[in-house]
């Protein structure tokens, strides 16, 4: 089977690799047939985040059962499923006390980063990480199940409330999806991107009644003219952080998103005296079946947030779609693409 390797900083290709073979009564056998492009796998090939040196890349994954472990009953060939990449063994300490997503195993059962992924043709996982399809739901809309169940994580660690004024940085995948999460709960508000070509493709996309804005002061007068303060600021890019603490109103929550290194400040009397929050948040914890729910019932759109497509072995075109260039080595803030889709033949 052909699959796409990491090898170190800036050097992935694709070679051909055995298909996998169940070692486990609970295992089953997924051909891939879509699987989407996320922020970390360009975080993997330029540096920016760490993985295991050989690993398949990959982890927004749908695709068709072949075959299963004969404990498995709830699945057979044929099947079209999803897939939750985000394995747990359920024993550990984190994983008893509710924090699956820091399984303690992580280290080594990280789909796409410690453990081989889904830029393949075939993936071997448990029957509990798999969730049906309908029929009318693609390969590719069920891709974004994964990425909307780290939103739904982040947005259960707050108290919400549907007049919170909202400002989401970032109009890439994580930030359109985040918008279609908060408007499902009834949540208005901006999005802001640097980039005048992303804003317009946000735009066009966006939920209604959401705007769009290319930078955070005019959104925040947009939202609040008196008194310049927000609810709620979520910052998908990972480039803002603490500076925008002034722009939260008394027990608002700054959510954050982006894997960028990078170091905050902020005053302790400040956090304190305001109630403010500041929530980290990574990975689906008892999330991903209502974002399997949001998509097929259409609340989530996905059609309309993929704008991208290749085929795996187009890889590096659909890498650069998204800025990172891998002929030249570098990471740049697209303006071409929202969503970029990779499909197996």
């Amino acid at each position: 089977m052909l699959a796409l390797v990491y090898k170190s900083t800036w050097d992935v290709v694709l070679e051909e690799r055995p298909v996998p073979a169940l070692t486990k009564d609970n295992q089953v056998l997924v051909r891939i047939r879509a699987t989407g492009v996320c922020g970390t796998d360009l975080g993997i090939i330029s540096g920016k985040y760490h993985a295991v040196p050989s690993v398949i890349l990959g982890h927004e994954s749908a695709g068709e059962v072949i075959s299963v472990g004969k404990a498995v009953d709830t699945l057979q060939p044929g099947d079209r499923v999803v897939i939750n990449p985000t394995y747990y063994c359920g024993h550990c300490e984190m994983c008893r006390t509710g924090r699956e997503n820091h399984c303690t195993y992580k280290s080594v059962t990280e789909t796409g980063v410690s453990a081989d992924g889904t830029f393949t043709d075939y993936y071997i996982t448990e029957d509990r990480f798999l969730y049906k399809l309908k029929d009318h739901i693609s390969y590719e809309e069920a891709t974004l199940t994964e990425p909307l169940s780290c939103i739904l994580t982040g947005i259960n660690q707050i108290h919400l409330l549907p007049n919170f004024r909202t400002i989401i940085l970032g109009a890439g995948p994580i930030g359109i999806l985040y918008s279609y999460a908060l408007a499902s709960k009834g949540v208005t508000g901006c999005l802001v991107d640097i980039s005048k070509d992303r804003l317009a493709i946000a735009g066009s996309i966006a939920p209604e009644r959401w705007q769009v804005h290319e930078s955070f002061e005019t959104a925040v007068q947009a939202l609040a003219p008196e008194r310049q303060q927000v609810d709620l600021i979520v910052d998908t890019t990972g480039a803002v952080g603490t500076q925008v603490l002034s722009n939260l109103a008394h027990g608002g929550y700054l959510m954050l998103m982006g894997l960028r290194d990078g170091t905050s400040t902020f005053n302790p009397k400040e956090m304190v005296d305001r109630s403010l929050k500041i929530i980290g948040s990574i990975d689906s914890l008892g999330t991903f079946a209502t974002a399997h729910y949001l998509i097929e019932q259409g609340i989530i759109p996905g059609k309309k947030i993929i704008t991208h497509t290749f085929p795996l072995n187009q890889y590096k075109e659909a890498f650069n779609a998204l800025g990172c260039d891998l002929n030249e080595r570098t990471l740049n803030p697209s303006s071409k693409a929202i969503k970029v889709i990779l499909q197996s033949n």
